[in-house]
């Protein structure tokens, strides 16, 4: 395996706003973000990019095929290698193509020679979907996730039942096992979606 790491050049645009949202705010948009960061790729469980994104694939060597992560990919953007005399270069373009989330040597065509190194090669790719093409489970999800946080950090969910003498009882209906249906829920929309490397 050559691939050590991926990193975000160009993150993606939001795929779900505020508006998408019953009683949505400005506020949400953070509680969005993290949401679609913790499903989403690089950084998330789910191991593909949602919105439309620029990622970095730094590899130790050429193979045939170079395997991207994170996809679906949408182009190949460049593919830089670092050579034996530790000079940047770029592979042409003629010299692959794209099938899928991998990059294959064209026929007849062959690799350069790279120095060895964590990220030797460093492959540059669009991978994800346009806002509008975001699969609808997946923009489901994010949406259950984000009203789960917001009710959550509008609700002190500790407190069960207090009583105010001469007021009244207040008594939260959120408790453990609400969470725990929608965190099953998000993963049951999502696990149709999650790409293993």
């Amino acid at each position: 395996m050559s691939f050590h790491s991926v990193e975000v050049v160009t993150p993606p645009e939001p795929f779900v706003v505020p508006e998408d949202i019953q009683g949505g705010t400005a506020a949400d948009a953070a509680i969005i973000a993290a949401v679609t960061n913790s499903i989403a790729a690089p950084s998330g469980w789910l191991g593909r990019s949602l919105g439309q994104q620029t990622l970095q694939a730094n590899l130790t060597r050429f193979c045939n095929p170079l395997h991207l992560p994170c996809g679906p990919v949408i182009s190949i953007t460049s593919i830089k290698y670092t050579d034996p005399d530790g000079n940047e270069a770029t592979v042409s373009d003629e010299t692959y193509r794209m099938v899928g989330n991998a990059v294959y040597l064209q026929p007849g065509k062959c690799w350069p020679s790279a120095a060895a190194g964590p990220d030797a090669v460093r492959v540059e790719y669009v991978a994800g979907y346009a806002a509008n093409d975001v699969p609808a489970e997946a923009k489901q999800a994010v949406i259950l996730g984000t009203q789960q946080l917001r009710d959550l950090s509008t609700t002190n969910v500790f407190v069960r039942s207090e009583t105010v003498e001469g007021v009244g009882v207040t008594q939260w209906a959120i408790d453990a096992r609400a969470g725990e249906v929608v965190r099953r829920a998000v993963s049951a929309l999502l696990a149709g979606l999650r790409l293993y490397e």
